[in-house]
């Protein structure tokens, strides 16, 4: 009898544990509710410099642009394989 009770009571603090740890990561407003913000604050938002300015190191011809990305992402290949396998 004894070993159900403690089979029983081992089953119930291995289905709360998971549970109790899901609850405490979730951050809490003051009040528990959501607050959206107005259209105005979201103008104010995209308005603000917080995006960088575009990358300068391409062209703003498309076609040329795509032949530097292609390079550069080969010269990043060939420098991720030289620190990876150093006898290839």
């Amino acid at each position: 009898m004894r070993r159900y009770l403690c089979l029983v009571t081992l089953s119930a603090l291995l289905t709360a544990h998971p549970v109790s740890a899901q609850e405490t990561g979730r951050p809490a407003t003051p009040s528990g509710e959501i607050q959206v913000p107005s259209g105005a604050a979201i103008d104010r938002m995209l308005d603000s410099n917080t995006v960088p300015p575009p990358d300068k190191d391409f062209s703003a011809d498309d076609a040329k642009a795509i032949q530097q990305m292609d390079q550069r992402a080969k010269r990043i290949d060939r420098d991720v394989m030289k620190g990876i396998c150093k006898g290839c």
